[in-house]
């Protein structure tokens, strides 16, 4: 039966926050830490100087929470070879990476508004059906994670 590793999960959760991080400053004029400091420390009445470590803190949170998610799925006692859970894994990402991107707009409102103290919102934006950035970085996200998650850790083990 596999393990949780925590050393791995704390690995793929920061470097996929990373590289989403970069995807977005590459791609479009806002990154997802800035837009969400604004967002907390304008809502929430806070000190602007918390802007930039309030967006950080929300999105190495997030990251970590969607890498735990992915590693806990992978912990499902499959009855598959080591190759098939590996391709398992990246569908599993994969999956993942559409479902993040579906609940992007909810999910940052939900947060934004809790965050600010503001409670639960009374309306949500509806979901992201789209496939722009935001799919393409999700899917860069959790194609990072289960690289480092699962694939690397499977090549390895061939040696």
């Amino acid at each position: 039966m596999k393990h949780f590793n925590s050393s791995l999960w704390l690995v793929a959760g920061i470097a996929g926050s990373l590289v989403f991080w970069v995807f977005q400053v590459l791609t479009g004029p806002h990154t997802i830490t800035g837009f969400m400091g604004q967002q907390v420390v304008r809502q929430g009445g806070y000190p602007q100087f918390l802007t930039l470590p309030l967006g950080w803190v929300v999105h190495l949170g997030v990251s970590l929470g969607y890498a735990l998610f992915f590693a806990l799925l992978m912990l499902i006692p499959f009855l598959l070879t080591d190759f098939a859970k590996m391709l398992l894994g990246l569908v599993i990402a994969a999956g993942l990476g559409w479902f993040t991107t579906l609940i992007t707009a909810p999910a940052i409102a939900v947060t934004i508004s809790l965050l600010a103290g503001k409670g639960q919102p009374e309306v949500l934006p509806g979901l992201n059906r789209t496939f722009g950035p935001p799919f393409w970085n999700h899917m860069l996200f959790f194609g990072v994670v289960w690289l480092i998650y699962q694939l690397i850790p499977y090549l390895s083990k061939k040696h």
